[in-house]
């Protein structure tokens, strides 16, 4: 049985029965996860992306988006935390307004990488995270539509959780315990044993 294999089917389970029980913090908790990754993709964007191609255009839109990712996730983690839960609603909303502006601007800036021969499979899978998330965003806020798919993610994390740690228990080493030990002497040490004996 692998600890660590059974140790994420208990997360797992308990990630689940939490979406099932409270989806709302879920969602809030979501928003604030994804405002974090919005600020670490921003500064990475200004740290690193930006300088890729020596073209005025486009090192100006990279450092608008990644700006904008700064700012948007900053938002994003502050004003749930500190002003009221209707806030997260809001800024689910402008989450997704920025992932499909982030997109459309990246799809432009893809262009010019294809251009100079730079690889975009990153790129382009970052366009189609970028619109998912948008998707996610847009229908979680609302509050039959939203529940109900957190609840069948949850359902879902549940059922896989339990189905891990079922297995795991499962295909664990079953130690028997003998009930009774004995000692069986070998037949050359009793042989040698008795020729001493005869000779003295």
């Amino acid at each position: 049985m692998d600890k660590n294999k059974l140790f994420l089917g208990f997360v797992t389970a308990a990630l689940g029965l939490f979406l099932l029980i409270s989806p709302e913090a879920f969602i809030s908790f979501f928003v604030i996860i994804l405002g974090v990754a919005a600020i670490i993709d921003g500064v990475f964007i200004l740290a690193a992306t930006r300088n890729l191609i020596y073209d005025p255009h486009y090192n100006r839109i990279v450092t608008v988006r990644g700006v904008l990712s700064v700012l948007v996730g900053g938002l994003s983690v502050a004003l749930p935390v500190l002003v009221a839960a209707v806030v997260w609603k809001a800024m689910a909303y402008t989450l997704a307004v920025y992932l499909l502006i982030s997109a459309g601007l990246q799809i432009y800036t893809i262009t010019m990488l294809h251009r100079n021969g730079i690889m975009i499979r990153q790129s382009m899978i970052e366009v189609f995270c970028s619109l998912a998330l948008a998707l996610v965003l847009i229908v979680i806020p609302s509050d039959v539509a939203g529940n109900f798919i957190v609840r069948l993610m949850g359902l879902v994390l549940l059922a896989v959780g339990v189905g891990f740690v079922f297995i795991q228990w499962r295909n664990r080493p079953v130690t028997v315990m003998p009930e009774v030990v004995e000692t069986v002497e070998e037949p050359e040490a009793e042989e040698a044993e008795d020729t001493e004996e005869k000779s003295e």
